[in-house]
């Protein structure tokens, strides 16, 4: 797992995810002067991550709604990110945590032994990348 709180931390990202991410930089930068980190990270889970330490980043559980506790696949579950959109290599959610609009943004590549029950939540609710 990859957490992206500044613009060096990129050149350690594939270059799809690089591209993205500095996409979403630049929509950003219309909010924030130059340092993104005021408004939002990044976290790009990997092949060989597991949940547990993204839950830990995100102070909440990846895997369940973070609200009512309820876990993806069990009745009464509902989606609790802002945003879930996917793109040829990657899912892409958005969650925003607070009124100021601080938040932050998970990316999911699609690669083998990245964690199965996450891939299979965003490809359940995903929605197609807007052009």
């Amino acid at each position: 797992m990859k957490v992206i709180r500044d613009l060096s931390a990129l050149a350690h990202v594939q270059p799809e995810v690089r591209a993205l991410t500095e996409q979403r930089i630049r929509e950003l930068s219309e909010y924030v002067d130059d340092v993104f980190a005021e408004l939002t990270r990044f976290i790009v889970v990997e092949p060989g991550d597991a949940t547990e330490p993204l839950d830990t980043e995100l102070g909440f559980a990846v895997l369940a709604n973070r609200f009512d506790g309820i876990p993806f696949g069990a009745d009464g579950f509902t989606p609790c990110w802002d945003v879930l959109e996917e793109h040829a290599k990657s899912y892409e959610l958005v969650y925003v945590l607070s009124d100021d609009g601080c938040g932050v943004t998970v990316l999911v590549l699609k690669q083998p032994g990245v964690p199965e029950a996450l891939l299979a939540m965003c490809s359940r609710y995903a929605t197609a990348e807007q052009a």
